[in-house]
């Protein structure tokens, strides 16, 4: 079995192309308030530790210094970049959920239903009691993949009513034609 086919463009969300593309994906949600509140600061400060560094660098620092410089850039640059990616994307060959770590992706032909289940809120892995709904993937072999759907989300989602129709646009999304 392989990966599904996938393209997105670099600028997408630029300018739209009017032509159907099924192998184009779509983001379930859009990014929240609360996401770009963190996001947009961290990128802003990123940029500037960036440019402060090089001109640090310019100046003759020793080798332990750069690398340890260097190497705290590159973790910071590579997880700003991936908060900036997270989400739930769709389209009709299948889904891809990319988290802060790993990404997992599935054909909608293999047999996936879309349920909503109730959860716990985790913090950095940890559960932390409080009581959520999320919406998740249940494969025939009763694997259950989270997505990034679920009230109380930084993408902004706080109302069932908005709940309820991105778990419908999953739902169309998955049933087979």
């Amino acid at each position: 079995m392989g990966e599904p086919i996938f393209r997105k463009p670099i600028f997408g969300s630029v300018w739209r192309y009017p032509e159907a593309d099924p192998q184009r994906l779509q983001r379930v949600g859009r990014r929240g308030l609360l996401r770009l509140a963190v996001l947009v600061p961290m990128t802003l400060l990123l940029v500037s530790l960036l440019s402060i560094s090089i001109v640090y660098a310019t100046t003759g620092i020793s080798l332990s210094e750069a690398i340890i410089i260097g190497f705290f850039l590159a973790c910071t640059t590579l997880l700003i970049l991936r908060g900036w990616m997270l989400g739930t994307f769709i389209n009709g060959n299948g889904f891809k959920i990319v988290t802060l770590f790993n990404t997992i992706s599935g054909h909608w032909k293999h047999d996936f239903q879309v349920e909503t289940k109730s959860t716990l809120w985790k913090l950095a892995g940890v559960p932390i009691g409080i009581r959520s709904q999320r919406v998740v993937f249940l494969s025939s072999s009763g694997r259950e993949i989270h997505t990034h759907i679920y009230f109380g989300s930084v993408d902004g989602i706080y109302t069932r009513e908005r709940f309820d129709v991105l778990f419908g646009l999953l739902h169309r999304w998955s049933a087979p034609e």
